[in-house]
């Protein structure tokens, strides 16, 4: 396992209407600066689809755009975070 700062990632989804999310964002440092984050599309090729010069830009843009970070498994049917239980 490494212990390195610059290497990691995390992989943040969009709320599907079905068990399945609707999309997957895979979140990893710059490796040409390592300040700056890397917003990557899994699905279209690892495209950036945005760049962050810090990890807090990065997560505040995936939360405006209602992306939630993957956190173990998770399961729709005990209700998905972007939603609270009522």
């Amino acid at each position: 396992m490494s212990t390195s700062e610059d290497r990691w990632f995390e992989v943040w989804y969009s709320q599907g209407e079905d068990l399945l999310p609707t999309s997957l964002l895979v979140v990893v440092p710059d490796k040409t600066d390592g300040e700056r984050i890397l917003v990557c599309d899994p699905h279209n090729g690892n495209k950036v689809v945005y760049l962050a010069n810090s990890y807090e830009g990065a997560t505040e843009w995936l939360v405006e755009d209602e992306y939630s970070l993957v956190d173990g498994r998770i399961f729709p049917d005990d209700g998905w975070p972007l939603h609270k239980k009522e």
